[in-house]
């Protein structure tokens, strides 16, 4: 009977400690920002929660500035094994959304990946407009994607611009023809590198990957940069605290005016406009010029003491300095990352997402999981529930739905889950050299005889890719590449690879952010003690040198 009790007692308390253990965390958070020419955007979020014991359901994401319109058909999050979920995205207020698992979900340990995206219009909220620098028109980017409550592994920020290129990089050259310049904060803080990307049409655009390693909570990721203003269609102008613009422009809206004077500052985080900044001048006007002038009336020998304690404390400087040109890459030239999965490979050599998924269903096939019923149209059986050793094949093998088709949308999906981990692979790697150690291992792979590829997955995959590359396709791959245009013709930009299907009307790529309800009364409440401190401790500091100076 004692024992009894111990037992249970004992069980009792591994509850207790693992109740304790239960907690959530985020990991990562990636953000990707498409710009048109008139000053729309793209946003989209990844980002990545830890759970253990807990049950998560989601999340407030809050903070921004721009006015978003969020793409709540295509929001959905992914789990380790590649099991997806639905998101319901509700506005709670212009600056409040809630979003969570659809349908009462709960997420209760390991590593979930939440993905959404909304559209904004940049110039309005004025984080988009053109700027003189001399007699130089500029555009200027000032954004930051929102702040997070916990301590990151990293976050990292992805900007696609309008702008053109000649060739796949941008080197020095190319980046001061078209005078792009950073703020010198934004080169300290964070790694730049360039990668290549290309629009729908297949043209080279200029596009620029800002990243930082292990950044504190609450970290405010500020991005201030400048380019030529002739690719944009914008018309708004920062006209500063004159209010003057040139003519033809509307003046754009600055909630971060002394951002101009203190950029990437705390000052310049604290969100007074133009208005607000003329009644706190006129308010230091009133403490540090009027009182001392009647100070000085009054004690004549205090008066120059007097001045200069005003002219000490005084905030905003006259002149707007362009910064100058700095290039920075993290990418080891030469560096071949040489850990890719085969099908981490075949994103990063931009294969077709329909022979990808065809392949991937061949693969399935050969280990038994799954059998094709008809070709075309597409439609396979399940057999049995085992699951795949490969993750990303586990994502395709679980959204089979009980008529045998596989969905577009999971088809679309499963790309950009790919590519998530092919990036985190990627950061300092060279990408041309490590297409080609993978273009050398595919045709490696020919000479193996096709039986044996067919038993081994990697070969397989390998054998696959060869075909494609030299555009001639074997007995056992002749069936898959025709699924693969079965597929192609159903939905026409399946027959693209990753960097022409992400911008497709068929594929999403978004991820989200999360504040806790005390993120803004927090930042708020900081805001307001720092600057009524300094204007307490300046006003006293000119008063109180003025009388002791005076002899009283």
């Amino acid at each position: 009977m004692f024992l009894k009790k111990l037992s249970l007692m004992f069980a009792a308390l591994l509850s207790v400690a693992a109740y304790a253990r239960a907690d959530f965390s985020m990991r990562w958070a990636e953000v990707d920002v498409a710009l048109e020419a008139n000053g729309m955007a793209r946003v989209s979020y990844v980002v990545r929660w830890h759970a253990q014991n807990a049950q998560l359901h989601g999340f407030y994401f809050e903070g921004y500035q721009e006015r978003p319109t969020f793409d709540t058909a295509s929001a959905y999050a992914e789990d380790g094994n590649g099991h997806p979920y639905k998101l319901a995205i509700n506005q709670l207020s212009p600056d409040k959304t809630d979003i969570v698992l659809a349908d009462g979900q709960a997420f209760s340990d390991g590593d979930i990946t939440y993905f959404f995206s909304y559209t904004a219009d940049l110039q309005k909220s004025g984080n988009v407009t053109l700027t003189m620098a001399g007699d130089k028109k500029l555009a200027v980017f000032d954004w930051s994607p929102t702040q997070w409550s916990d301590a990151l592994e990293h976050m990292t920020v992805v900007v696609h611009l309008p702008i053109p290129m000649t060739s796949p990089q941008a080197d020095p050259q190319f980046l001061k023809s078209i005078d792009f310049m950073t703020e010198k904060y934004v080169n300290e803080r964070y790694k730049i590198d360039y990668p290549a990307w290309k629009n729908p049409a297949g043209q080279n655009m200029l596009t620029v990957r800002f990243h930082k390693d292990n950044p504190e909570s609450r970290h405010h990721m500020q991005l201030q940069f400048y380019m030529n203003s002739s690719p944009f269609t914008l018309n708004t102008m920062a006209g500063g605290l004159s209010g003057k613009v040139q003519p033809g422009y509307k003046l754009a809206p600055e909630n971060h005016m002394l951002n101009r004077y203190f950029p990437g500052g705390y000052l310049g985080q604290m969100d007074l406009n133009r208005s607000q900044i003329l009644q706190l001048g006129a308010l230091i006007a009133f403490t540090f010029f009027v009182i001392p002038l009647f100070i000085m009336i009054h004690k004549q020998r205090s008066m120059l003491v007097a001045r200069e304690g005003a002219d000490a404390v005084r905030w905003e400087g006259t002149e707007w300095v362009a910064p100058k040109l700095q290039v920075g890459t993290f990418r080891q030239n030469g560096k071949v990352c040489s850990t890719l999965t085969p099908l981490e490979a075949a994103v990063l050599l931009d294969m077709p997402a329909a022979q990808v998924t065809a392949l991937i269903i061949g693969s399935l096939e050969a280990q038994g999981l799954l059998r094709v019923v008809s070709d075309p149209p597409l439609k396979v059986e399940r057999i049995g529930n085992a699951l795949s050793k490969d993750p990303y094949e586990n994502h395709l093998l679980s959204e089979i739905g009980p008529s045998g088709e596989v969905a577009q949308e999971t088809m679309a999906h499963l790309m950009p889950a790919i590519a998530a981990g092919l990036e985190q692979k990627m950061w300092d790697c060279d990408v041309e050299a490590t297409k080609d150690y993978y273009r050398k291992q595919a045709d490696a792979t020919s000479s193996q005889p096709e039986q044996q590829a067919y038993t081994n997955s990697s070969l397989y995959y390998w054998g696959g890719y060869h075909c494609w590359l030299r555009n001639s396709y074997t007995n056992l791959y002749a069936r898959q590449y025709s699924i693969g245009q079965n597929i192609q013709s159903t939905v026409p930009d399946m027959g693209k690879g990753l960097t022409a299907l992400r911008a497709s009307s068929v594929c999403y790529s978004g991820a989200f952010a999360a504040c806790h309800d005390a993120c803004h009364s927090a930042c708020h409440d900081a805001c307001h003690s720092a600057c009524h401190s300094a204007c307490h401790s300046a006003c006293h500091g000119a008063c109180h040198g003025a009388c002791v100076s005076s002899g009283h």
